[in-house]
């Protein structure tokens, strides 16, 4: 698989997401009843990723699949449900937050509510340790797309939107199925 034209720069969302997919089928013996609820997760994530690229928004229904799922999952332990619940609270009003100060600064949205959501889902799949991995690996993807961009002439102007989407749909997977970052 190559990937030119406008796919370029997401190419390598593309490849490490399903190497992501090989690693969790190479341990898939300890996957068990999870089988199914991750396939699902990659499958949504997939979907939300390749429609957010192409059309820059992303559709409500791999969304709502992957909350109600989120919550079918929940951990029985009423604590650690509730810190899931408090990081999807927290996922989703960080992005929200990030939105509002970058509208106030230069006056249009920097990111679509759709991002916000696809958050807070992931907090509500991952809790509260994987989610800072699971931004940074999004940024830091997303910035390595946009350098491809620029370097391939993609980018008509800094203004141009980029899908964010892809991102955080490959950080939610990689922290999903390789597990949180760990610092230090």
């Amino acid at each position: 698989m190559t990937a030119r034209g406008e796919g370029g720069a997401l190419a390598h969302v593309a490849w490490t997401a399903l190497a992501g997919l090989a690693f969790v089928f190479l341990d898939s013996g300890q996957l068990g009843w999870w089988a199914a609820p991750t396939l699902v997760l990659f499958g949504a994530l997939a979907l939300a990723a390749v429609f957010d690229a192409r059309y820059l928004v992303i559709p409500d229904g791999p969304l709502i699949i992957l909350l109600l799922l989120g919550l079918a999952i929940l951990p029985p332990d009423v604590h650690d449900a509730a810190l899931r619940l408090a990081a999807a609270g927290c996922g989703y009003g960080a992005l929200r937050a990030i939105d509002a100060a970058y509208r106030l600064l230069r006056g249009r949205a920097g990111l679509g509510l759709a991002d916000a959501h696809l958050l807070g889902i992931a907090g509500l799949w991952l809790g509260p340790a994987a989610l800072p991995g699971c931004l940074l690996i999004a940024v830091v993807s997303a910035f390595a797309s946009a350098l491809l961009a620029a370097r391939d002439g993609a980018l008509g102007n800094v203004a141009q939107p980029i899908p964010f989407g892809p991102h955080l749909a490959l950080g939610f997977w990689l922290c999903w199925s390789l597990g949180p970052l760990e610092v230090g």
